[in-house]
């Protein structure tokens, strides 16, 4: 938990690179009131992609995930499996879904409605990843 006793979740985020993809996923990321910022992942990441990296009150995630379901050209996957949530958009879905695969596998598809029960119910793993305490940003 953070200092006033939220708990935040470690995010990946991984941006298309054309600047207005890029600079929607910025301003989700300050509005969700993320700790974190954009890193150079030269290798790891697809060709134009930018990779941002965050942490995020576990209250806040279905916020970002909207607003970059409404942001983005293209349909939104959040993959929770993992000790962290990594959210991308996918090329290969409509404008406007999101599709949630959840700590256990399980895949749900929603255009926005019910978006929050969905996200808390897949949220990975928590503790001992550093993402409550002292994420990157964090001073």
């Amino acid at each position: 938990m953070d200092v006033v006793g939220t708990e935040r979740i470690r995010v990946n985020v991984f941006a298309p690179g054309d600047p207005e993809s890029r600079a929607a996923a910025e301003e989700a990321f300050v509005a969700a009131d993320s700790v974190g910022k954009g890193v150079d992942a030269r290798g790891t990441v697809p060709l134009g992609d930018v990779l941002l990296i965050g942490s995020v009150a576990t209250h806040a995630l279905a916020y970002l995930i909207n607003t970059l379901r409404k942001a983005w050209s293209k349909g939104v996957v959040v993959d929770a499996i993992g000790r962290q949530m990594t959210i991308r958009q996918d090329p290969a879905l409509p404008r406007g879904v999101v599709v949630v695969r959840s700590k256990s596998g399980e895949v749900t598809v929603r255009d926005g409605a019910g978006l929050a029960d969905i996200v808390g119910n897949a949220l990975p793993a928590r503790g001992g990843d550093g993402a409550s305490t002292g994420g990157p940003g964090n001073a």
